[in-house]
């Protein structure tokens, strides 16, 4: 994942070069080397809510969701930084109208 979100956040960052975009991107900033931690946190925390229901301790099991609602929050946040990338990216002026019934070439879609 980390691999694909590298090459997602060199991606874009030379899309906003070529095409002169001046506003900043979210994906410039820590994002990336946010994950990690943000995906340990929400396995630490389905761990935690796991422990808490075997255990069947009704107010731990309540602060466990609550941590495991913390921990999916920030990557959705994550990922809605990325959303956001994408969209402020491919709405600028400077990109050609895509033609009615344009299909995507096959030879984009086969592996290298």
């Amino acid at each position: 994942m980390m691999s694909s979100l590298n090459k997602l956040k060199y991606s874009l960052l030379n899309l906003v070069a070529d095409q002169k975009i001046e506003s900043e991107i979210n994906i410039e900033s820590e994002v990336v080397e946010n994950y990690e931690d943000y995906a340990a946190d929400f396995l630490n925390a389905t761990e935690l809510l796991e422990k808490t229901i075997k255990a069947k301790d009704k107010i731990a099991i309540r602060c466990a969701l609550t941590r495991v609602r913390m921990a999916s929050l920030n990557m959705s946040n994550l990922y809605q930084d990325i959303v956001d990338d994408v969209i402020m990216i491919n709405q600028q002026d400077t990109w050609p109208e895509i033609p009615e019934g344009y299909k995507l070439p096959d030879y984009y879609n086969k592996p290298q």
